[in-house]
């Protein structure tokens, strides 16, 4: 059984892409909730610049919970202490991870509070946006920042985005522990974790720079802690807008897994406790 948080801190990560972030913030703004579930919105930003910082001021009237910005220096991709730094500005029982460039549907943050269960994480599901699509998306953001559930499936069967059965909301639970210990594809673009749980682990892992991982390296830690995996997929999903993927040679983020994969640690080399209370930039 779920039992729903108090408070949900949902924290968003964005480098210098203030277009994108501006229709993940509206889609969070348009939430449908009864009022027994308070949230919040924290930006974990990785270092933009003063554009990202006037686009939160301006959207701040319009949010209708706190929105926070957890700004750190530009000295490289360091998305897990930028993480950790939203970490520790959020004050939910229950967070929320997302990306600067996936938008939500109105129910999103609903269907996470239904699925939180104490000893469980909740990986949910992502739909990619194609690219002639999300160019319509950014031209107009205002007219396309409340993701209808119903009108994106009948998109995505016309191929204007993947996995349309991924839009529907299918009752019953028992699928949703299928996979209780399994890491693979659990991302933080769409993850629920009670806050004690990441505790538990001291978050992320603030040696992963670059692109990759960070986000298997804290699932597979909160795995040894005995927290299990649950699925939000057919339930909790994010449209993700089209963009460039990363390319390159070969990440040390590996080298760094695969030495966690070996030992038998649920900490972090560096984590959230590492970080003195200066790191901190509140906006």
């Amino acid at each position: 059984m779920g039992v729903a948080p108090a408070k949900i801190s949902v924290i968003v990560s964005t480098y210098n892409s203030p277009v994108f972030l501006e229709m993940v913030l509206r889609s969070l703004a348009r939430q449908r909730l009864d009022g027994r579930i308070a949230y919040e919105i924290v930006v974990a930003d990785d270092g933009s610049g003063e554009e990202t910082r006037a686009l939160i001021a301006r959207l701040r009237p319009e949010v209708p919970c706190p929105l926070l910005h957890a700004w750190q220096p530009d000295t490289g991709f360091r998305l897990a202490e930028s993480r950790n730094n939203a970490l520790l500005q959020a004050s939910g029982d229950y967070i929320v991870f997302i990306d600067g460039d996936c938008m939500v549907p109105p129910d999103f943050i609903a269907t996470h509070a239904r699925l939180a269960e104490p000893g469980w994480f909740v990986a949910g599901s992502r739909s990619y946006i194609r690219q002639p699509q999300t160019r319509r998306m950014l031209a107009r953001p205002q007219a396309w920042s409340r993701p209808n559930r119903l009108a994106w499936f009948i998109l995505a069967l016309f191929a204007q985005a993947n996995r349309p059965f991924q839009m529907l909301s299918l009752p019953g639970d028992w699928r949703r522990y299928r996979r209780p210990e399994s890491w693979q594809k659990a991302q933080t673009c769409n993850l629920g974790v009670w806050r004690t749980d990441i505790d538990r682990v001291d978050g992320f892992d603030a040696t992963y720079t670059g692109h990759g991982l960070e986000d298997s390296d804290f699932v597979l830690r909160l795995l040894r802690t005995g927290v299990r995996r649950k699925s939000g997929r057919f339930a909790a999903v994010v449209l993700h807008l089209w963009h460039p993927r990363p390319t390159g040679k070969r990440s040390p983020n590996i080298e760094r897994f695969e030495a966690l994969v070996a030992s038998d640690r649920h900490l972090p080399v560096i984590g959230i406790s590492h970080l003195a209370p200066a790191d901190k930039d509140i906006a």
